[in-house]
This record gives structure tokens, sequence and C-alpha cells, in this order.
């Protein structure tokens, strides 16, 4: 490697964490639930690119999500800006690429200097990458800011065809009741308000549970052909 290209890649590294840290700070102090109060303000300016809107909101969820925005408060205002069809595709879509981006600049800006400084990581990287796309799926379910999910399998070994499957079925189930709570929302119908609820909850318990059930028998399925 040319030493301008290890500079370039010290000042993106620099700049990953500088990122993290000024984000993570601006999301905190931002008064995030105020943008949901803001839903029909939003959903006028979008009006204005016509049939392009959800176009729109995928490209602006997808900025978002890669520099720290929570992906379940754009999932929440997709279904109320949208309803939920359209909602959950938007965002669905629009989070994934931008954790994708996170995923890729990660990968690009510190992966080889991590992999240097820190031997082990790169030693847990490769166990990760052994169980494939079922590694980033379990990830996916952890309390832990996508963000910082994102930069660590972007430093890991994880290929992208792994990251792109495990990241899209793992953000299912909460983008799944997180755009039928938003939608659920503009429902001024208690009947259809108590159904896109009742939905919701049964979405937030049933699809995890379908994911690890799922997972756990193609492990055990793994473990019988071995």
């Amino acid at each position: 490697m040319t030493k301008p290209r290890r500079q370039a890649k010290k000042f993106a590294l620099a700049g990953l964490l500088l990122l993290v840290l000024g984000f993570s700070l601006l999301i905190y102090l931002l008064p995030l639930k105020e943008l949901l109060g803001q839903s029909q303000q939003i959903k006028a300016w979008l009006a204005q690119t016509g049939y392009a809107a959800p176009l729109v909101f995928f490209a602006g969820s997808a900025m978002l999500t890669a520099v720290g925005m929570p992906r379940l408060l754009l999932c929440t205002l997709a279904g109320m800006v949208f309803g939920f069809t359209w909602g959950f595709i938007a965002s669905h879509f629009g989070t994934v690429s931008g954790a994708y981006l996170t995923f890729v600049f990660a990968r690009w800006s510190g992966r080889d200097a991590v992999a240097h400084r820190f031997p082990q990581v790169l030693a847990w990287s490769e166990a990760v990458q052994g169980k494939g796309w079922q590694s980033v799926l379990l990830m996916r379910q952890l309390p832990i800011s996508g963000l910082y999910n994102d930069i660590i399998m972007g430093l890991s070994a994880v290929s992208h065809r792994d990251f792109w499957i495990g990241t899209l079925i793992g953000f299912l189930p909460l983008g799944i009741t997180a755009s039928l709570v938003g939608a659920g929302a503009l429902q001024a119908d208690m009947t259809h308000l108590a159904q896109y609820f009742g939905i919701a909850a049964v979405a937030f318990f049933l699809l995890p549970m379908s994911l690890k059930w799922l997972l756990a028998q193609r492990q055990r399925k793994s473990l019988n052909a071995s």
C-alpha cells in the first residue's frame, strides 16, 4: 500500500471515530420525539415531490441511518407518512442501505489498521464469518445501536453478501412493528387503531421468536449433518 493511501485511510479512520462520537452526542441531544410530531408537515413536504416521495424518503432514511439515526424512529415515521405498505418498504430498504454505507466505510477506512493493532478482533471476526449471515442476523437482535453493529461488522471479515442477507432479515421484526405502530397512529377510527396496534403487538413477539426458531432448526441440521 502506497504512503498516500495509508495516510488517507488514517484520516478516514479518525473521521470514522469522530463521526461516531459526534453523531452519538447529536442524537442524544436531538428532540427525536418531536420529529414524530412533525409527521404531517413532513408528509406535506414529501407530497410536493409527487410519485418520487417514497424514493426521497428512502434516500433520506439511508443517509440518516448511516450517521446513526435510530432506524425504528424512521420506520415509525414512514408508517405515519405513507401508511404501512409503502412506509415499510421505503424505511426497510432505506435503513438497510444506510447500514450498508456505514459497513462499507468502516471496512475501507479501518479494517487493516484494527487487524494490525488488535489481532484478537481478526480472530473473532473469522469465527463470526464462519457462521455466515446467521451471525449477522444474531447481531441484529442484540440491544446495541445499529451504528456500532455496522462498524463492528465492517471491521470484521463478514462478507458483503452475508451482511445484506442477515440485515435484510434481521431488520424485519422490529421494522414491521414500528411501521405498523406509525400507520396505526393515523387511524381516526378506534377500531382500526386497535387492529393496527394489535397486529403490531403480535408481530413484536411472534417474528423474533420465529427467527430464533428457524436459526435453532438450521443449527440443529448443521450439527446432525456434521
